[in-house]
């Protein structure tokens, strides 16, 4: 195509197109193809083969591709797809939630998805697509839809504001601040300054933020930016409360709205982490008008996936499988959820937390030595940055270095699998605060693949286990040696 590509032009391309990709094994007839330049990859590269696959439009910002039938040529490809996405967004004039926080967002922003799809058309981040490529490719998915829930991830500061900016959401939450991703943030100071860019956009356009009333820092930095809120909780302007009544082992809620009498919601969720994650989205259905009936249905209906607080109950072992990420403050809150409702005996399997910068070693060595303090059978620690914290630790075992694995022996006559000679009571519950003794087993594995042989040869059975880490690490790769 001649001369520099237009939103105009583009954008009426894209009418007539079967859709946006930005990767050619994805590619079908029709599509618009975006040749993106990444850290590991350049798109520009695969023009050729896009066209090849029947692709209605390659959209390049290499001036040498360019003249050639089919290509399109752009400042930026990737401004250009951001540009396209939010042309798109104001055609289409959804009511636009923004959800971003360090933890909880994919399960919140689905469980909002779920009960607003009661009474409205819904739009909402697919997986994990929630990033500078991401947020767009979901943008440019509106068809009618009245509403869209779009889930905004960063790593960096700055980039929840590109993300805003692309968006234009007119509501938008936190969910919380924690230690996540900090050799992007550096502290957690510079989390909460990076998330409450959220915030500041919504300040900046009129728009309101839904803020959590028992979260002191969101609490402020709401205040601080002066953004229009709603507040969350019993004093609030929603004044929703959420208690847990039962959690055997999914969580049920008993829910107060301050407009009628208090209802039950049961979930397919567990741990008590979540229940701010039910929280936000229980007050967004009610401030949206979904009647408490619509509401239970929508959350009982939710089964998580994707590597998130997944229960896999057949096999050997009850799992818990939180395997897609991990930080300080979600490693913590899984395996205080597992402590909750998990008997003896229990197992962790965690895997090293990625991006954590300068503060990594010692977040690593402060879990462990947390770790040690809690009534845990057995830990499984994998990864490069486990094994270098713990190496000297007293008690820490190194399966290669002539491990006794005789102390975690099966007594196939039980059914249960634990430490020999610990005397738990395999249908006890103890207390969290409690000490377990210090010669509780902790094994230590240099990578996946050094407790994937660990696994095949001692088979353990009857635990109840908790496998996290950060995506990169693969956990869920050892589901079938722990089940099977």
């Amino acid at each position: 195509m001649s001369g520099e590509m237009t939103i105009e032009r583009l954008y009426a391309e894209f009418l007539q197109s079967a859709g946006i990709c930005t990767d050619t094994r994805k590619a079908v007839a029709g599509t618009i193809f975006f040749a993106i330049r990444g850290d590991r990859f350049d798109g520009n590269a695969f023009v050729e083969e896009a066209l090849g696959k029947g692709c209605r439009l390659a959209v390049t910002d290499r001036s040498d591709l360019a003249g050639r039938d089919g290509v399109a040529l752009v400042r930026s490809s990737l401004d250009m797809l951001q540009q396209l996405a939010r042309h798109h967004r104001r055609v289409k004039a959804p009511d636009l939630l923004a959800v971003t926080g360090s933890n909880g967002k994919t399960t919140t922003k689905e469980l909002i998805a779920a009960i607003l799809s009661k009474k409205f058309r819904v739009l909402s981040t697919s997986g994990n697509l929630n990033n500078h490529i991401g947020v767009p490719l979901t943008l440019l998915g509106l068809r009618d839809e009245q509403m869209a829930v779009i889930e905004m991830g960063a790593n960096h500061a700055g980039e929840i504001r590109k993300l805003a900016e692309i968006a234009e959401p007119g509501t938008g939450l936190i969910t919380n601040v924690g230690k996540a991703h900090l050799e992007g943030f550096g502290s957690l100071e510079g989390v909460l300054r990076a998330k409450g860019e959220l915030y500041e956009f919504l300040a900046g356009t009129g728009g309101m933020a839904f803020v959590d009333g028992s979260d002191p820092l969101l609490m402020k930095k709401s205040e601080e930016t002066g953004v229009k809120r709603m507040v969350v909780g019993p004093r609030g302007d929603l004044p929703v409360v959420c208690r847990i009544v039962k959690q055997d082992p999914f969580l049920e809620m008993e829910v107060e709205t301050g407009r009628g009498e208090p209802f039950r919601v049961e979930t397919n969720l567990v741990g008590g982490y979540n229940l701010q994650n039910i929280l936000y989205a229980v007050a967004l259905g009610i401030h949206f008008g979904i009647s408490p009936a619509l509401i239970r249905e929508a959350v009982a209906g939710y089964r998580p996936q994707n590597l998130r607080s997944q229960l896999i109950g057949e096999g050997r072992n009850r799992i818990l499988l939180d395997a897609y990420n991990a930080n300080p403050t979600s490693m913590r809150e899984a395996i205080g959820g597992l402590l909750q409702f998990a008997p003896h005996p229990r197992m962790l399997v965690l895997g090293d937390m990625a991006e954590m910068g300068d503060a990594s070693e010692q977040e690593h060595r402060e879990l462990v030595k947390w770790i040690g303090t809690l009534p845990v059978d057995l830990t499984l620690l994998v990864g490069k940055i486990f094994s270098g914290v713990c190496g000297p630790t007293p008690g820490v075992r190194d399966p290669s270095s002539g491990v006794d694995h005789s102390s975690t022996s099966v007594d196939p006559s039980s059914g249960v699998h634990g430490p020999s000679g610990s005397g738990f009571d395999p249908s006890s519950r103890v207390d969290p605060s409690s000490e377990i003794d210090p010669s509780t087993p902790v094994i230590v594995f240099g990578d996946t693949g050094e407790v994937e042989r660990w696994l095949r040869s001692e088979r353990p059975r009857g635990y109840h286990v908790l496998v996290k880490g950060s995506r990169i690490m693969g956990l869920e790769k050892l589901i079938p040696l722990l089940t099977g």
